[in-house]
């Protein structure tokens, strides 16, 4: 197994300054005319005034023989890892805590956080700038992460749907635009600050990751990986440490929606997809790919099932055959359909003529407006931490009275369930390779003009 090595820059160093000496000369000449008097006195005024600004802004040494003025070395910069979950209850976090305890040296390893804005108070409050912010959780190519957002946002976790600690991309860039979070703090989160996330499929994520750089701030870097996330330790021997290990998982492609893929082209695209990958794995690799269809409801309507804005629609929903019979001089005019708040009023007049006299009735439906199909979508697409990687479709049932219109976003992934290995081994690519880690392209706005 290769060593998994990465170096931290010790923050950013002053730049030094330096001056040369101020060159005097010898006596001066024992007859010299008042010109080469004043030209000697403003030399020397002027050399003078460079040593003094010089002084000022590096602390160079002065012509009288004065030391240096000090100037302050950038603190080293911090490295923090944080463990999202119970080591004691989840393996992935057990074998996650032996990892870095073992191979990010003078790092510090945080437990029992379990929202971003603890992350973030937590960096706040340190004592010297972040160089990496290393956040160890739970993930998925959706971009949640397995965490929550804050203290209300995880007792609402706690209480509803799954009951698992789960912050959404929507959730996020909610927060981000009304401010729920604490302000990064400049000082310790800047642009030589990176947040590396570590949990499954996340990097797919492009609107996430540019959500987790604005909340740090927005100087940040934020990579994460576009596979899944595994950790793992074994012992060696009796008396021997054991030995740890991060690893990427599942070789994939993936498509919107459920097009058919012939094996050629499925065979050509993961080889694109992996160079890295020594051609004599490919057969047996590709035998085992194996095709994952996911269609998912994202969001569900249910309420009444308004008739067709017809006359036909709306006498059978009203049963005006039977209300107002032919045989009895009954005309049915249908008076169309009218918008009233968030309900649609549906109205039908029956009119007649007796030996009385005429009479006239009217009779309506009123039903709640449905949301429009499209709209509908374009607010889950809106929502959504990775719009671009589904197809998106709207269903409408209807049962009886009631409708219930569905958004549903699928994709089909081919996956083969195998650790990532390439020419050298097991795959622990950097940050920088694409293929394997996705990284964060916010940018803040300007500060407005004074």
């Amino acid at each position: 197994m290769s060593a998994f090595r990465i170096s931290s820059p010790d923050g950013a160093r002053p730049h030094g300054g330096t001056t040369r000496p101020v060159s005097r000369h010898g006596s001066a000449p024992a007859l010299v005319n008042s010109r080469n008097v004043l030209d000697r006195a403003q030399t020397n005024a002027g050399n003078r005034a460079v040593v003094q600004a010089l002084q000022r802004d590096v602390g160079a040494p002065t012509a009288t023989g004065n030391g240096p003025n000090p100037v302050a070395a950038a603190p080293p910069r911090q490295n923090y890892v944080f463990l999202m979950g119970d080591p004691t209850r989840d393996s992935f976090y057990s074998a996650a805590a032996v990892y870095f305890g073992q191979h990010e040296k003078g790092a510090q390893l945080v437990r029992g956080k379990r929202t971003l804005d603890e992350v973030i108070a937590h960096v706040n409050a340190g004592t010297a700038a972040a160089s990496r912010i290393i956040i160890v959780s739970h993930a998925n190519e959706e971009g949640n992460l397995g965490f929550s957002l804050n203290t209300a946002d995880a007792a609402k976790d706690a209480s509803s749907g799954d009951r698992k600690p789960r912050l959404e991309f929507k959730e996020l860039r909610d927060a981000n635009a009304s401010g729920a979070l604490p302000v990064a703090d400049a000082t310790k989160i800047d642009s030589a600050t990176r947040v590396e996330i570590r949990g499954c499929n996340i990097g797919r994520s492009q609107r996430m990751l540019d959500a987790i750089d604005q909340a740090f701030g927005g100087e940040v870097s934020v990579s994460a990986p576009t596979h899944k996330q595994e950790y793992s330790f074994h012992s060696v021997g009796k008396g021997k440490p054991v030995v740890s290990e991060e690893a990427l998982f599942q070789y994939s492609i993936s498509d919107p929606g459920h097009p058919t893929v012939t094996a050629d082209e499925r065979a050509r695209r993961f080889r694109a997809r992996y160079p890295d990958v020594p051609e004599g794995r490919w057969a047996a690799l590709l035998k085992a790919a194996k095709e994952k269809n996911t269609r998912r409801k994202v969001f569900t309507w249910t309420g009444p099932n308004p008739p067709a804005d017809d006359a036909a629609a709306v006498f059978a929903r009203i049963g005006t055959a039977s209300m107002f019979p032919k045989k009895a001089g009954w005309v049915v005019t249908y008076n169309g359909r009218t918008t009233v708040g968030d309900s649609w009023h549906f109205e039908v007049q029956a009119d007649r003529v007796t030996a009385a006299g005429s009479e006239t009735r009217t009779q309506a439906i009123v039903t709640r407006i449905p949301p429009d199909p499209d709209v509908l979508k374009a607010q889950q697409i809106a929502d959504s931490g990775q719009p671009d990687a589904h197809e998106w479709t709207v269903v409408d049932a209807v049962v009886g009275p009631t409708l219930t219109r569905t958004v549903y976003a699928e994709h089909t992934e081919w996956v083969i369930d195998q650790k990532i290995i390439g020419k050298s081994g097991v795959a622990q690519p950097p940050t920088s390779d694409r293929t394997f880690y996705g990284e964060s392209s916010f940018t803040p706005s300007p500060p407005p003009k004074p």
